[in-house]
């Protein structure tokens, strides 16, 4: 994800002999790409991606029927669980969506397919607010609704971060992006979130207090939240997060009772017992969980080697936040980390690290590129393609953890931390004392 402000000066000499020379004399247009690729060969290869990315969804609805494919796959993805947990909140209430028989023999009657529905319902009541508009809609005006507003959504974000255009059609044109269309999950809408909550924290915000007091529809995201804006005295934000947070929360028992609450931890308890059984699908998860049981290691091991990478993340994204002065450094290690905080975050939630990759960007043209930085950004532009790959190899935890070592790399280029980084806020070595 990458932008030349310029291309590079022709080299005096002679062309070297495509027969006798090296790679980049064999392969001119890829070596480019790979090396030092230029605004026009960015804005090529992003366009002949959108293509290819809108060839293969027209024809994937083209050759279904009734939006299903070869009888086994509904377009659209999870998204089915969205509209149809907003038609049965309006015909069954709140607590219905959390018995998987009611939502599931919903998708059965509404999707013909082959196969059994196994979807369950793990999200905060907090969660209706922003499906039930989708009720009002048939399936394919709600699909194509619900990914024009997220992208969007995602896009102005990530705009407001940096008003070019390139890094833009980059990110949205990456094989990242393109799961996020394919499954029609929450990728968008958590980016938007994030890159809001850590941009602009301490220059509006309002606008990053409510952005993170919303990304709490999906709690597991914004654990490291509060760290960042704790340690860099960012209270107005952490007073927003929170008043939003609750706001939201009253909201939702003022509407669907409290009993959606009691209904939805009831609901998490049981998911985390499925999620020991051999099919769940572990192998899906980008965090350190999910590598390490995917690899067979046992689910309790798995768990305490999550919960340490949480706590040295924490650690890091403290150390930062209460170090640098650059907004930049400071988004770029709250986003890299977010994805790898939680056990359970899916591959389709990888544009999480749009923000942060656009930031590199950023900072590559204005202060200098570390050594293999671009090509690293271009390998990570096109790896999510291969995700979420075979059930024994944890492909988008491998990734992830590519993605945050990258990020951490200039991170810490940019603002080396010690010991004395770690000191309590003033106001709350004020309080402990």
């Amino acid at each position: 994800m990458t932008m030349e402000t310029a291309s590079p000066a022709p080299s005096s000499g002679p062309a070297p002999d495509p027969a006798r020379g090296g790679f980049s004399a064999r392969y001119p247009l890829l070596h480019a790409l790979t090396t030092s690729p230029d605004r026009r060969i960015l804005w090529t290869v992003s366009i002949a991606a959108l293509a290819l990315y809108s060839v293969i969804y027209v024809r994937a609805v083209l050759q279904s029927t009734h939006y299903v494919l070869f009888d086994t796959i509904v377009i659209g993805g999870d998204f089915t669980a969205f509209w149809m947990a907003a038609k049965t909140l309006f015909a069954d209430g709140a607590n219905a969506l959390y018995q998987p028989e009611v939502l599931n023999s919903r998708l059965e009657a509404a999707f013909p397919v082959q196969r059994e529905f196994r979807l369950f319902w793990q999200y905060p009541p907090t969660f209706y607010f922003i499906v039930a508009p989708l009720a009002l809609l048939s399936y394919p005006a709600a699909l194509l609704s619900w990914m024009a507003m997220t992208a969007s959504f995602t896009a102005a974000a990530l705009a407001s971060l940096w008003r070019a255009r390139t890094p833009l059609l980059v990110v949205f044109a990456s094989a990242a992006a393109g799961q996020a269309w394919i499954t029609g999950q929450t990728g968008f809408l958590t980016a938007a979130l994030v890159t809001l909550a850590a941009g602009w924290a301490d220059r509006r915000p309002m606008i990053a207090g409510v952005a993170a007091g919303i990304l709490t529809v999906k709690p597991q995201l914004g654990l490291l939240i509060p760290v960042a804006y704790a340690a860099a005295g960012c209270w107005r934000a952490f007073g927003a997060a929170a008043f939003t947070g609750v706001a939201l929360a009253v909201l939702s028992v003022f509407f669907f009772g409290i009993e959606s609450w009691v209904s939805f931890f009831d609901a998490m308890g049981a998911q985390g017992a499925r999620t020991s059984l051999s099919s769940f699908p572990q192998y899906k998860l980008m965090t350190p969980y999910g590598f390490l049981t995917t690899l067979g290691v046992g689910a309790s091991l798995a768990v305490i080697v999550q919960a340490l990478t949480a706590l040295a993340l924490a650690v890091f994204v403290y150390g930062v936040w209460r170090k640098s002065p650059s907004w930049e450094t400071r988004l770029i290690a709250l986003a890299a980390a977010t994805p790898l905080a939680a056990p359970y975050v899916f591959y389709y939630e990888a544009p999480i690290f749009f923000a942060a990759m656009i930031m590199l960007a950023k900072c590559g043209i204005e202060r200098g590129w570390l050594p293999l930085e671009k090509q690293a950004l271009m390998a990570l532009w096109i790896l999510p393609a291969f995700t979420p790959g075979p059930d024994w190899l944890p492909i988008p935890a491998l990734i992830a953890f590519a993605a945050f070592a990258l990020c951490a790399r200039r991170v810490l280029h940019d603002c080396p931390l010690n010991l004395s980084d770690y000191r309590l806020p003033t106001k709350i070595a004020r309080l402990a004392s």
